[in-house]
């Protein structure tokens, strides 16, 4: 049998409103009628910006209300226990098991009718015990009026929005100033505007319309849910000195959501080719083109490679504002040339004839298919041509095209941005390649790109190189911490005396002025065993990425205690940091050290 769990509605949607906010602007209304602001009385004015930016929860004067919130956003409160219903689900599914059994092996279904009456009475044995220990009632705290009336009052003066890069934490920010940054970002009331934003001259119904339309000349089938324009909102960057916006178009409704999901397994497809192509590539000439990285887990398998024995120098990089920095027209172009690369080869012979999505996977086909979905390279170009062209966003009650980039939100975004940077980053390496500087070429062998983030190794000549390799839309800086150390994803990177390279977990959270919500609480309406596999999964993590033990101890030691603290138990946790030293020894037998050690260290009896 296999127990499945269906999991109640998290509170998030009682903690944020800035889809509310937003829904309900007009901007004709703002201007009549702008928010009001009390930042000037509180004490959790971000100065640099004037107003309220905070995730400090001593805003929240309600006990009840503050304790909540401190759970974050996907915390799901305690039900109320129904021993009658759950007792019918039970006997309906074992009965139900019954039947199903009789009818396969042919056999009459009172066969298994003792069984059924034994798993009854152990069912209600079993029940009469968890009556006697648990508690059944479980009232909502957001029926008490107290809380009710504090969550409307910060409801009223703040748009409550997840934190960046720590999405289980809530901010508030000044409503006059959130709508102010909005109104900034879409050039409102500037003269001159924004360039990335253009007002729309086609009204809402005109465009959803011509989504639809064209979207099933593509067989791309829209549903009725998906009859909406993005909103655009932001959610701020407090790890930013100082704090900054990240812009969302919220796409969860969006009329071409359908085609960008389409698109992002087409695309999917588009780089695994080339990833395979850049890797043979490599093996044979001994340049490497392919720069982007899936994830940390992956640099760290490079970087533990024998290719890099010796590390003397580590540069960092990051792209600004590269979503909304992207030409159309070069995106346009460059998408077409990397769909033409896997369908034809080098000397023009068509390869392939389609593109299939299947279930589980998409793949080529050189002539014919039955399936239905199936597309050719002309039809991918003109379906990506048709979504980066129409790019809206709503606000105020007004339409703005995005003519400039692509929005976070939309499904494919960060593979169209992947793939645009790769474009540029092969052409440049083959480009060296064509002149006879090979040397040069393969001094980039040790680069990696995770979207916007860049890390060089041993190539102390990146940084003059970078205006040679991408467009001047783009403007991209060096983050690099010293000249020994930088940190890069969740990894910070350090060269010993001896040229080693040394890892372990960086997170950049922990510069917050705030506690960081990053694991299940416990007492959460969750059940309990895959959240100790939580534990166990971030064991995993700083195995992987900690060279020292020290650093690995460091890690576990603050886990271990914010998990007590969240109402885990010390021998559970220790049991499963046993399970964790059994299963995967491999990833922490350079350390050696004992089982009893590691837990004594990370997890002492108090």
């Amino acid at each position: 049998p296999i127990v499945s769990y269906s999991n109640t509605n998290p509170v998030a949607s009682k903690k944020f409103n800035h889809k509310k906010v937003l829904q309900n602007l007009n901007i004709d209304d703002l201007k009549a009628k702008p928010p009001d602001c009390a930042c000037s009385h509180s004490h959790f004015v971000y100065n640099p910006a004037g107003h309220v930016i905070s995730g400090d929860l001593n805003i929240v004067n309600n006990y009840k209300l503050r304790q909540l919130l401190s759970k974050g956003p996907k915390y799901r409160e305690p039900q109320p226990i129904n021993w009658k219903q759950n007792f019918k689900l039970l006997m309906d599914s074992v009965e139900g098991y019954a039947k199903d059994w009789a009818k396969r092996e042919k056999v009459e279904v009172d066969t298994l009718s003792e069984w059924v009456k034994s798993v009854r009475s152990l069912i209600q044995i079993r029940v009469s015990k968890l009556k006697g220990s648990m508690s059944t009632k479980a009232p909502s705290i957001f029926k008490d009026p107290q809380v009710i009336e504090e969550l409307s009052c910060l409801h009223d003066k703040y748009v409550v929005v997840p934190a960046d890069k720590a999405s289980n934490n809530i901010v508030f920010v000044c409503k006059k100033h959130y709508i102010d940054c909005l109104i900034k970002e879409l050039g409102i009331n500037n003269t001159l505007g924004n360039p990335t934003y253009t007002l729309s001259t086609l009204t809402k119904q005109e465009i959803l319309e011509n989504h639809k339309s064209v979207l099933i000349s593509f067989g791309v089938n829209p549903k009725d849910e998906d009859q909406d324009l993005p909103s655009l909102y932001w959610i701020p960057k407090l790890h930013k000195n100082p704090y900054k916006e990240r812009y969302i178009a919220g796409s969860s409704k969006c009329s071409t959501k359908p085609l960008s999901k389409v698109l992002t397994a087409i695309l999917t497809a588009v780089k695994e080719g080339l990833q395979k192509y850049s890797e043979t590539a490599y093996s044979r000439s001994g340049v490497n083109q392919m720069w982007i990285l899936k994830n940390s887990k992956e640099l760290l398998v490079n970087l533990q490679s024998q290719s890099l024995k010796h590390c003397t120098n580590i540069k960092t990089f990051d792209f600004s504002t590269l979503y909304t920095t992207i030409p159309h027209t070069k995106l346009k172009a460059r998408l077409k040339e990397l769909v033409s690369l896997c369908f034809f080869n080098k000397k023009g012979t068509r390869r392939f004839k389609y593109l299939v999505l299947g279930w589980n996977s998409a793949y080529f086909v050189k002539n014919h298919t039955e399936s239905r979905k199936k597309y050719t390279d002309e039809d991918i170009t003109a379906m990506l041509d048709f979504l980066i062209d129409n790019i809206f966003v709503e606000f105020g009650g007004l339409v703005f095209q995005q003519t400039i980039g692509i929005p976070m939100g939309t499904n494919c975004a960060p593979l169209l941005a992947d793939l645009f940077l790769y474009s540029y980053e092969a052409e440049f390496i083959q480009g060296l390649v064509q002149k006879g500087e090979k040397k040069l070429a393969q001094s980039f062998n040790f680069t990696f790109r995770y979207i916007d983030d860049v890390l060089s190794l041993n190539n102390n000549r990146f940084s003059d190189h970078l205006h040679l390799i991408y467009p001047s839309e783009l403007e991209i800086k060096d983050t690099t911490d010293t000249d020994k150390s930088a940190s890069y994803l969740d990894l910070f990177l350090e060269m010993t005396t001896d040229g080693r390279l040394n890892t372990k977990i960086y997170d950049k959270r922990d510069d917050f002025n705030f506690p960081i919500v990053n694991f299940p609480f416990l007492c959460s309406n969750i059940p309990a065993a895959p959240a100790y596999g939580v534990y166990v999964s971030q064991l995993i993590r700083y195995s992987r990425a900690s060279s020292k033990y020290v650093d690995f101890v460091e890690r576990g030691i603050l886990l271990s205690q914010k998990l007590l603290r969240q109402g885990y138990e010390s021998i559970k946790l220790r049991s499963s940091l046993k399970k964790f030293y059994g299963r995967h020894h491999e990833l922490i037998g350079h350390y050696d050290k004992s089982v009893s050690e590691i837990i004594s260290d990370i997890l002492p009896q108090s």
